[in-house]
């Protein structure tokens, strides 16, 4: 990611269609670097739903409905939408940008790339004045991920059905040092489970 989005805080509204209905949420996103952010969450009227930290190696996810936190080395977005990304990639994606960085280029041109990922997995994404504007992840011959955005707006869809949209409403300078996320009182410990969160 370029540096001017680095010390970033960002404000979200995302709204979600699946399977099970639909919702919406506020998200923060504090960003110092790509491995140490936090994001908060809350409903529309600004009940905590979850917190996450990223700091180096470990995650800390605090689910504020449930009252259990839980810190980990990997954690996963809620299954399925990307059930195969890990959260260190959730503020490239909020921010427009591939989530997974290319191991090995199949095609390249000013419009379209094509790569696999460290991890194998077949990307595609087309360009717009060298920058993503809508990318693929493939699982085998079939798209099973996709997201398009621009100007601060993004839609992440799903082969199942589920959609994903979010628009940036405001950002402005991180004030820091970012503090560490504090678990409440009385929050139990539990498995790193991110698949019930809204």
């Amino acid at each position: 990611m370029p540096i001017e989005v680095l010390e970033t805080q960002r404000l979200f509204r995302v709204r979600y269609e699946g399977q099970e209905g639909r919702a919406g949420m506020k998200l923060v996103l504090k960003l110092v670097s790509e491995t140490r952010f936090q994001v908060l969450t809350t409903d529309s009227l600004g009940r905590p739903l979850w917190s996450l930290q990223t700091s180096g190696a470990e995650t800390r996810l605090v689910d504020h409905r449930s009252k259990e936190f839980c810190s980990a080395e990997e954690l996963r977005l809620p299954d399925p939408v990307l059930e195969s990304m890990p959260w260190q990639s959730l503020p490239r994606v909020l921010l427009g940008y591939l989530p997974s960085k290319p191991a090995t280029i199949e095609k390249s041109s000013d419009e379209e790339v094509d790569f696999r990922s460290a991890d194998g997995r077949r990307w595609t994404s087309r360009l717009e004045a060298g920058r993503s504007i809508s990318w693929v992840l493939w699982e085998k011959d079939r798209p099973v991920l996709w997201w398009s955005g621009q100007a601060g707006v993004g839609t992440l869809s799903h082969r199942q059905g589920i959609q994903i949209r979010w628009r940036e409403i405001v950002s402005e300078p991180l004030q820091l040092p970012l503090d560490d996320l504090q678990v409440p009182t009385g929050y139990r410990s539990s498995e790193c489970d991110a698949r019930n969160l809204p």
